[in-house]
Order: structure tokens, then C-alpha cells, then sequence
């Protein structure tokens, strides 16, 4: 499991390549307390089900687990919650209504337990082949490619899971198209970050082009964000 000090350095030495000033300090409370509900639930897992992030999930709902987290987590941010409310709030947090209250602190425990299940699939599974851009853990789109190994990889921006596409080129997450000339690759002269399009079904994503950036996986997709100032380099869409 990734620590506090790894995650912070990460964003220091690599947080030029995003493109905007990153606030690290809010950065530093939030992976904090992630990392204590990851440290807190892992201890209790040897009796919930680890087939499924829905059940697990479930589970925690079921036993009153997610609605503490949700009080702490809101506690935490300065903008407390009756446990009686956090089931609403956690609702409101999956429909989108971020400006309910409770709503962000119970995306912040849905992120923390979902990066848990996350690392014990990996544990179990490693990086498994799957050529799709939705996540297999948690189903989120992910708009970050890396290149590792001479592996093409895609990372979850929401539970960090990575997972491979490809070998030795690039192959479109979205469609499968593996030609080369019908896949344009904008990048920094250093070759660091970048934006990938697909001339086949017109889309684009993001790409870490530089082995040599390691990171925590929940940070990669934020360095990532660099390749976005390639935007305007893509063909005009009909």
C-alpha cells in the first residue's frame, strides 16, 4: 500500500507536469484520511466478501462500516453529518449532487474502499489484459495510458487499479485499432506526457509517455492531466 510521505513526493516532484498549480496540502488531508479508512477496513476484511466491489460495498452498508466512515470523513472536512444521514448523502454522492452535504465525504470513503479492493485484486489477479477504457474493478472511463515495460497500460483515476492493453505499440482502448499511422501520439519535446488520438473512432486520451516517472498508481492519472494542453492539437470533430 502506498504511504502518505510516497504519495506527497510524487506530487511534488511530478506535480509541474499537470499543467496547474496542485494544492497539496488539501491533497495531503485527503490521501490521509483515505489511507486510514484503507488501513481501517483492510482489518476487517477477512469476514466480507472480496468476489466483488458491489458486494463488498454492500456489505459495509449493511453492517453500518460505510456510514461511520461517511460521519468520520465529514467530521474530518469540517462539515459534520448525523449518521442517520450519511445513507442519503452517499445517494446524492453516486447521482452526481456533489453540493449535497455529506456528498463529497462519501465519495472520499467510496474511493478509499474501492483503492483497497483494488490492490487485494491485484494481489490475487496482477494486471490483467483487458482491452477497454472502463476500469474492471470499479467500471470508471479512464483517460490515462502508460508505458511500462513496453506494455501499454490504462490507469483508474478513481481506484488506481491498473491494467494492460497492449504490447510493444499502441492499440486503442476503445476500438482496438492498432495501425499505427492512424494513431497520432502529441507529446512534450522531452517525450514525457502526451495525448493519443485514434483516427478510426475519433478518440483521445491521455498517455504517460516517460518510464521513468514512477508514482503511486492513484497519481499517475493526475500527471497525466499534462497531455490535455495537446487538445487543440487534434483534428476539428464533425
Amino acid at each position: 500500500m502506498n504511504n502518505l510521505e510516497e504519495f506527497i513526493s510524487s506530487l511534488r516532484k511530478y506535480g509541474h507536469l499537470t499543467g496547474f498549480k496542485l494544492d497539496i496540502e488539501t491533497a495531503r488531508k485527503i490521501e490521509e484520511i483515505q489511507l486510514n479508512i484503507i488501513n481501517d477496513v483492510n482489518n476487517k476484511l477477512t469476514n466480507l466478501n472480496l468476489d466483488d466491489l458491489n458486494k463488498l460495498i454492500s456489505e459495509l452498508s449493511q453492517n453500518g462500516t460505510m456510514q461511520t466512515l461517511i460521519k468520520e470523513v465529514s467530521k474530518a472536512l469540517g462539515e459534520e453529518i448525523d449518521i442517520n444521514n450519511a445513507d442519503e448523502a452517499f445517494k446524492e454522492a453516486l447521482e452526481g449532487n456533489m453540493n449535497f452535504k455529506g456528498a463529497k465525504a462519501s465519495l472520499i470513503a467510496l474511493q478509499a474502499v474501492s483503492r483497497l479492493y483494488a490492490e487485494k485484486y491485484k494481489e490475487k489477479n496482477g494486471e490483467i489484459l483487458n482491452l477497454t477504457p472502463y476500469c474492471p474493478i470499479c467500471g470508471s472511463e479512464s483517460k490515462t495510458m502508460i508505458k511500462a515495460n513496453n506494455e501499454y497500460k490504462m490507469v483508474c483515476h478513481f481506484c488506481g487499479y491498473i491494467w494492460k492493453v497492449s504490447e510493444k505499440k499502441i492499440v486503442c482502448p476503445y476500438c482496438g485499432n492498432n495501425e499505427e499511422f492512424s494513431l497520432g501520439v502529441f507529446s512534450d519535446k522531452e517525450g514525457r506526457v502526451g495525448l493519443v488520438y485514434c483516427q478510426n473512432c475519433k478518440s483521445s486520451w491521455r498517455i504517460i509517455l516517460d518510464e521513468s516517472i514512477k508514482a503511486p498508481s492513484i497519481v499517475l492519472p493526475l500527471i497525466a492531466l499534462g497531455g490535455e494542453k495537446f487538445k487543440g492539437a487534434l483534428p476539428i470533430s464533425d
